[in-house]
């Protein structure tokens, strides 16, 4: 059981930087993996490092199109073409979390803000499908801006003039958070158990 740090409480004018898969959505990748190695015949582990070594930084920067990935992705599995199915399974994963309905709560007491490693194409249907979008003040997707996380432009982008001290990031993976945190930014990993949401509570004294 990872412990979570005990946060600072804050006066008004915070900022609270969320991620988008893992945090508010399902995490679509996993599944994805998943659905080529079936198709493939090769194992999810192997699928995975695949993606790491020859398609993430070029496909969540956005130098690579979504037509061009998944046709780049079946050729590297041996496969002629990508199955419909793949797309369906992005999809079909990124189901909104119990999280959610504690946005608008959140969003009384801190400016919102997303940020994500993603495809645009994937994730903006849906946010709008799930009528997220309202809750934030700035949506950050990094096939748009080009700057991925844990690089620190992707955060240099939302943090601007915000005050560091009144800004608290949540994401699901460590590196991203040791990232934020050594920018000054106090920084949750958020367990797959939800209890990090207490800790947001806390510190928006909701």
């Amino acid at each position: 059981m990872r412990s979570q740090p005990q946060l600072q409480r804050q006066s008004p004018g915070r900022t609270l930087l969320l991620d988008a898969c893992g945090v508010l959505l399902g995490e679509p990748m996993e599944p994805l993996f998943r659905a080529v190695a079936a198709s493939s015949g090769l194992r999810p582990a192997a699928v995975a490092e695949l993606f790491r070594q020859r398609f993430r930084d070029d496909l969540w920067a956005g130098r690579m199109d979504e037509t061009s990935f998944w046709s780049s992705l079946a050729t590297a599995c041996g496969l002629e073409r990508a199955p419909a199915v793949w797309r369906s399974v992005v999809d079909q994963s990124m189901r909104a979390m119990p999280v959610v309905h504690r946005l608008p709560s959140w969003g009384r007491q801190a400016r919102l803000v997303l940020i994500s490693n993603h495809r645009h194409e994937w994730l903006v249907p849906r946010l709008e499908a799930l009528a997220l979008t309202s809750h934030f003040s700035e949506v950050s997707i990094s096939s748009i801006t080009g700057a991925v996380k844990p690089d620190q432009a992707a955060y240099d982008r939302v943090l601007g003039s915000t005050d560091r001290a009144q800004t608290l990031y949540v994401d699901d993976k460590l590196a991203n958070v040791a990232a934020a945190r050594s920018l000054g930014v106090t920084s949750l990993l958020a367990d797959a158990d939800g209890r990090w949401t207490n800790e947001v509570d806390a510190w928006l004294e909701c």
